[in-house]
């Protein structure tokens, strides 16, 4: 059994802040698992650290710049 929380704990739950909740469409939630042979990988992953990105960002990188 747990404790009721006092008037004061409550009132400090309440000005919490915190990062506010994603919209269901922009919650990532499917993963994709793609192999590559290490030619492949390694050539993609100099494109994305030429471009300061991450490789999962320089992968879907076309799709998200379609959508502009």
């Amino acid at each position: 059994m747990s404790k009721q929380r006092s008037k004061a704990q409550l009132a400090a739950d309440k000005r919490r802040t915190g990062r506010p909740p994603k919209k269901p469409a922009d919650k990532l939630s499917q993963r994709v698992m793609i192999y590559l042979t290490p030619a492949e990988h390694k050539r993609l992953q100099a494109l994305a650290n030429k471009d300061g990105l991450s490789l999962a960002s320089q992968i879907m990188r076309p799709w998200r710049e379609e959508e502009e």
